[in-house]
């Protein structure tokens, strides 16, 4: 094999997303984008992505069917049919993300029957490209390294996302893997949701039309996914977000608790106790 094939291409892009000149060839790829708007389509090949968004919103049509990747989101995707992605200028900013190419990966994954969109927050794959888009975006030099790290990291993390998607897609009702995977699926743009929702309760019909199911379906598939309701896994997030605000910013729970939605300290306290069982504890300014 040619060694510019064995490597991994490591390219950046900026301002407007189109295709232009042509792009380092690798067996692996990482691409590191700062994009204010544009369109592309990416060809084909025989592999798995990884994309993640720091910042903005990215939305991508794969086999027909639309995905829109928010920011603080992974999505995992096949890639043998390619993607359209297409990032429109609704802030002044743009969009700031990674994304990745690990050839052959889906040799083994089986269980991968279309995009698994997932917060970054509830998976290990989401530390390390939040930290590789950091690491690429302010590093000055040896940039080819960092990626080459990187994809190293991905691929001896993919046997553990494998394991505990089918362990998830097992426990969702259906009588086809495939449809105990899109079950799955639908839990997790739910929870990715959640995760990027804190400002206030969300209700199940809405979770629901963001998930693109119905309540009953979505509940049931939350739940045999994650052990627990849609509203107490989202209650747990906002009361665990409060504690590290105030403890970040060093102020009273009552500076902090209405951001995310709870009527002041004895609304939140209540709601703290209630599931958890215990008073909150914090390092509080007051």
């Amino acid at each position: 094999m040619d060694q510019r094939e064995s490597d991994v291409a490591y390219w950046e892009l900026h301002g407007r997303l189109e295709k232009a000149e042509p792009r380092p060839a690798g067996r692996d790829v990482v691409v590191l984008s700062n994009i204010e708007q544009g369109a592309e389509t990416s060809s084909g090949a025989p592999g798995l992505t990884i994309r993640y968004v720091a910042r903005g919103c990215e939305n991508y049509r794969i086999e027909g069917r639309g995905y829109r990747l928010e920011a603080g989101q992974i999505m995992i995707a096949p890639h043998e049919t390619g993607a359209e992605c297409e990032i429109r200028k609704t802030e002044g900013s743009g969009t700031l993300g990674i994304c990745t190419l690990l050839r052959d990966a889906t040799d083994q994954l089986d269980w991968i029957y279309g995009p698994l969109i997932v917060s970054a927050d509830c998976i290990p794959l989401g530390t390390m490209m939040h930290e590789g888009a950091r690491a690429l975006w302010t590093a000055p030099n040896a940039k080819r390294e960092l990626a080459r790290s990187l994809i190293s990291g991905l691929r001896s993390e993919m046997p553990s996302v494998a394991q505990s998607v089918l362990k998830q897609a097992a426990a969702v009702d259906g009588a086809k893997p495939r449809t105990r995977f899109e079950m799955m699926r639908r839990a997790y743009l739910a929870q990715a949701y959640l995760h990027a929702t804190l400002d206030h309760a969300v209700d199940l019909k809405e979770l629901a039309g963001v998930a693109g199911i119905s309540p009953f379906r979505l509940l049931a598939a939350f739940q045999q996914c994650f052990g627990e309701t849609p509203a107490s896994y989202h209650r747990k997030l906002r009361l665990n977000r409060v504690i590290a605000e105030a403890s970040r910013r060093g102020m009273p729970i009552s500076a902090v608790s209405e951001e995310f939605g709870f009527a002041g300290v004895s609304s939140f306290s209540h709601a703290y106790r209630r599931a958890f069982g215990r008073a909150p504890v914090w390092n509080k300014a007051s």
